[in-house]
């Protein structure tokens, strides 16, 4: 049986099951009469606004934290981007100004055009191609002796860490909060809202204005969390920061001409 499918006979059980005890239960004078009791009253909204917090919180929190994963991922793929510059400083100088000139077209490509592919859920092909041809320059390059054979295994491992990083991104790209937890919310923060007007609320100046307090509250903390919910879609979602520390780096290690030491300095 679907999960779905779950989920919706127990919320239908339960609402069964407290229609079932209003009904045999409440049969008093002050419930025959619509008074409602403060203690009552008090547990009902309790209850939604707890409901209410219990979806928002996981919906935020779950979203902060694939947000935070997809940052980390960009800075973890700038960090290898540059160690695999620094290692084919090691090639001989044709092979190491490929490989270079190689790097730099795709983390230019990755910073200025996959990055609002990002944010409409998807990657760019040509950055796969990028990424491709600098595997295949440093594949090619020959490596006859013991230096250039460390570079271009330090190359190697480098690379293997970029392909991993944005393998993830890509999965990042597309993972979402369940459906369901949305639909709950918006049913929840709904029902929180029309409360105090289904109990019989007065309508004079304060109390409208403290409902309208209440609703744009609901909505605010809604939207937050739909903004949260797409790890690359601004205004929260990641940025391509991480690729502009990465071209930087490439100029740094360029001006201080590193093409020796497969191993860059930390």
């Amino acid at each position: 049986m679907s999960v779905y499918v779950v989920s919706l006979l127990a919320t239908v059980g339960g609402g069964c099951f407290a229609l079932l005890l209003g009904r045999f239960l409440g049969t008093g004078r002050r419930a025959v009469a619509g008074e409602f009791g403060g203690q009552a009253q008090s547990l009902i909204g309790g209850v939604l606004l707890s409901s209410f917090i219990l979806l928002t919180g996981f919906q935020v929190a779950g979203s902060w934290s694939a947000l935070s994963d997809a940052r980390s991922g960009t800075y973890d793929e700038a960090r290898a981007l540059a160690d695999t510059y620094w290692a084919v400083g090691g090639l001989a100088p044709a092979d190491r100004d490929r490989a270079r000139a190689l790097l730099r077209t795709y983390t230019d490509d990755v910073r200025t055009t996959e990055f609002h592919a990002l944010a409409r859920g998807r990657t760019s092909p040509a950055a796969w191609r990028d990424l491709d041809a600098v595997r295949a320059a440093v594949w090619a390059a020959p490596a006859g002796t013991a230096g250039p054979q460390a570079a271009k295994s330090a190359a190697q491992s480098a690379l293997n860490t970029v392909y991993q990083t944005r393998t993830d991104r890509a999965a990042q790209v597309k993972g979402r909060m369940p459906r369901v937890t949305w639909i709950a919310m918006l049913v929840v923060g709904a029902f929180l809202v029309a409360f105090p007007a289904l109990l019989g609320l007065t309508v004079t100046p304060r109390h409208l204005t403290a409902l309208c307090f209440v609703g744009a509250v609901v909505a605010f903390a809604i939207c937050l969390s739909a903004q949260l919910n797409t790890a690359f879609r601004q205004p929260f979602g990641v940025r391509s920061t991480a690729f502009v520390l990465a071209d930087t780096r490439f100029g740094q290690i360029d001006a201080g001409h590193y093409t020796l030491s497969p191993v860059p300095p930390r």
